[in-house]
């Protein structure tokens, strides 16, 4: 049946089936039973349009509230007639709740007119219904802020209209969730700013939504022409408030007011995470005008918090304080830079030498060449960063070296070695001799058996400067060796080369990845195939395709406690867990099996840290490259990372394996694209002190009895 049909079929069975609701009791086996057919069908991706429809209108709220949910995953549009019934009709908050989650999550995935079509109904028709209850955090709200996932630049005049002007405000938090999320997807007006500013009355308290909504709309004229008013938030009580602001005066940059606020959050303020901010957004202005601030970056180059030091030391850098002697307090701040990537004496921790071994590359360019190469004795991570910054200075010294470091066994360091010369590339794109010399390396690395080294010569051969017909037939040799799941980011950066190259002669290759279990493979062959036949291609929906990997073991997830609680021990401390089982059911087993059963993470490193963004684990490679062997599905829920939340890192949907992050501050724009699997319950200073490199020591299950 046609897709309108079959709109109008799966509409009037659930109507029929919402005639059943809350019929009764029902048993424990009856229930765990139609849970476990709900999460195969979600982990399937297969859905029986006729069994979830029944699922959907079960008499059982807890069963309707996990079906909706679990279309927040699948994410196939033919059942958005389904969800919006759901939000509009069901009996129970929790379900409309959700339903309007799995409504933002899946209609993305419409053409423009279905978007439009179908935030004008949800707007002005279907908020109707469930807005009488009055409360700002239920569905009403959850939908607002839903639509800003997929919404047209009419929807948010739409939204505006109806309630941006009413008094008093409903659904403030929502709304400036709403207009952050069309923001980030760079729909923003006039008007949505005039919202915002609605609520920014210093001293009064501000919801940091509001300030977080400004910060992803950045440089607009109606945020300059209040730019007093708004800097007054500087002294706000919240340092969720304070945080977002440094992170908007970056992008405003201005100089007579932005940059000294931000001068002030960056010497004083009490939280670390907004001082890492301000240093980030002070590395956006021009440094010729910040002399005034150079003793402020100095002093925080050996701050007692290391986060705020390593991102002062990368800011300083990135601004680009020029070398000259001729000025005191600049010739003091290189010096001690330049002191702490040397590291003589080893007085400074291997992070910060790290950082200030690329702040150096920035500013002294060429001249930076016979500083880094003299740096006696490097630990490991300093000679990875090292060989990265090389291809900064652009320098032509860096070349040999960097070949030679191209031949290491260490392929950490043939890595870096590749990301150093594609940087030496760009600075130098008219010496045809680096550049040949460069691509004669990416094409015998694309011959290396580890992931890391061919996924970064493949991204060198889709560079501009190194797009080559001779390229092809080496991409698609390596492409027919790769693997999926395990080879996934391989693919999709040779899928990346050859669609930039536009040969011809890659097209039946190409094609053969449509079909393939991996949607992330899928879209990245799609890509390449339009960019190379200007055609469109059918791609399958998501729901078609059967997972690689499956453990549907339901006596292990029903045997675990309804609160699972695990403290997993660094060398910074103990961080406490609560796991989600009910929301990612499949991601808690296979990180529990892996933690508990196999010891997967004992010894592990936490490889990447970014300040007041995440610490990152789990990777048993040690450099962001690898996994347990297999991949698992996305498991989205209505779940947000907030301060501490713990999400799976991905290449992509359902792409997940090993690999998790714990947050350090809320961080909106990840919902509903990570997986979402626990949240932190103890130990924040543990987890803030965590640094790059440091390990899990274990991962155990806290014992209920005792």
């Amino acid at each position: 049946m046609n897709r309108f049909v079959r709109f109008v079929f799966l509409t009037l069975i659930s109507c029929h089936f919402l005639l059943a609701q809350d019929a009764g009791l029902v048993s424990d086996s009856t229930r765990r039973q139609k849970v476990e057919e709900i999460l195969r069908i979600q982990d399937g991706r297969v859905t029986n349009s006729e069994r979830m429809v029944s699922l959907l209108s079960d008499s059982d709220a807890r069963i309707r509230k996990q079906a909706v949910c679990s279309l927040g995953s699948i994410q196939d549009t033919s059942l958005i007639p389904l969800l919006v019934n759901r939000f509009t009709l069901d009996s129970d908050p929790q379900v409309r709740y959700n339903a309007a989650f799995a409504i933002g999550q899946t209609a993305e995935r419409l053409s423009v007119s279905g978007r439009r079509k179908l935030e004008s109904d949800l707007i002005w028709t279907r908020l109707n219904t469930v807005t009488a209850d009055g409360n700002p955090q239920g569905e009403a709200a959850r939908i607002l802020e839903e639509i800003g996932k997929f919404g047209t630049s009419d929807g948010l005049r739409d939204i505006l209209t109806r309630f941006g002007s009413s008094q008093p405000f409903r659904y403030q938090e929502a709304m400036a969730m709403s207009i952050a999320r069309f923001a980030i997807r760079g729909i923003t007006s006039v008007e949505a700013v005039d919202y915002l500013l609605n609520f920014v009355h210093p001293p009064d308290p501000i919801d940091w939504r509001v300030v977080f909504a400004l910060q992803r709309i950045g440089d607009h004229p109606g945020i300059r022409s209040h730019l007093g008013r708004i800097s007054a938030l500087y002294k706000d009580q919240d340092p969720l408030v304070r945080m977002n602001l440094a992170v908007l005066f970056g992008k405003i940059r201005d100089e007579d007011i932005c940059a000294d606020i931000l001068q002030r959050l960056a010497e004083s303020d009490v939280d670390w995470r907004v001082r890492v901010n301000a240093f980030n957004a002070l590395s956006l202005y021009d440094s010729l005008h910040q002399e005034n601030i150079v003793e402020t970056y100095r002093h925080a180059f050996s701050d007692g918090n290391v986060h705020v030091a390593e991102s002062a030391i990368r800011s300083f850098g990135i601004a680009g304080f020029a070398r000259d002697t001729l000025l005191p307090h600049r010739r003091r701040a290189v010096d001690t830079l330049e002191s702490i990537a040397l590291n003589k004496n080893n007085k400074y921790i291997w992070q910060l030498q790290a950082g200030a071994v690329s702040a150096i590359a920035h500013l002294y360019g060429e001249d930076a060449f016979p500083l880094l190469t003299s740096i006696v004795d490097p630990a490991p991570g300093i000679q990875v960063q090292i060989a990265e910054a090389l291809g900064k200075t652009g320098s032509t010294q860096s070349l040999g070296y960097l070949m030679n470091l191209l031949k290491s066994k260490n392929v950490f360091l043939s890595t870096a070695a590749l990301t150093g010369l594609l940087e030496l590339s760009k600075k130098n794109p008219n010496d045809r001799d680096v550049v040949e010399k460069i691509y004669s390396a990416a094409i015998s690395a694309l011959e290396v058996l580890d992931i890391a080294v061919t996924t970064t010569a493949a991204g060198i051969l889709g560079d501009s400067l190194f797009l080559r017909e001779s390229s092809v037939d080496p991409l698609l040799v390596l492409l027919r060796r790769l693997r999926i799941p395990d080879d996934v980011e391989a693919i999709q950066a040779v899928m990346q080369a050859l669609g930039a190259i536009k040969s011809t002669h890659a097209v039946d290759e190409i094609r053969r990845f449509l079909s393939v279990r991996d949607h992330s493979v899928q879209l990245a062959a799609f890509s390449a195939l339009a960019t190379i036949t200007g055609e469109s291609h059918s791609l399958p929906e998501v729901s078609s395709l059967e997972p690689i990997y499956t453990d549907y073991d339901f006596e292990y997830y029903w045997g675990l406690p309804e609160t699972v609680l695990v403290n997993l021990e660094t060398s910074r401390g103990t961080l406490a867990l609560n796991l989600y089982k009910e929301f990612a059911p499949f991601t808690v087993m296979s990180f529990l099996k892996l933690a508990i059963q196999r010891k997967f993470y004992t010894g592990l490193t936490f490889h990447r840290v970014v300040p007041n963004f995440v610490v990152q684990g789990g990777d048993p490679r040690g450099d962001g490259w690898g996994g347990p062997g297999y991949s698992i599905r996305s498991e989205f829920s209505p779940l947000t990372y907030e301060t501490g939340v713990i999400g799976m890192a991905s290449a992509g949907m359902d792409t997940e394996g090993s690999q998790f992050f714990i947050t350090h501050s809320p961080q909106p724009h990840l919902d509903g694209r990570y997986s979402i699997f626990g949240k932190l319950v103890g130990g924040l200073d543990a987890l803030n002190g965590i640094l790059r490199g440091d390990t899990i020591k274990e991962i155990k299950i806290v014992d209920h009895s005792k």
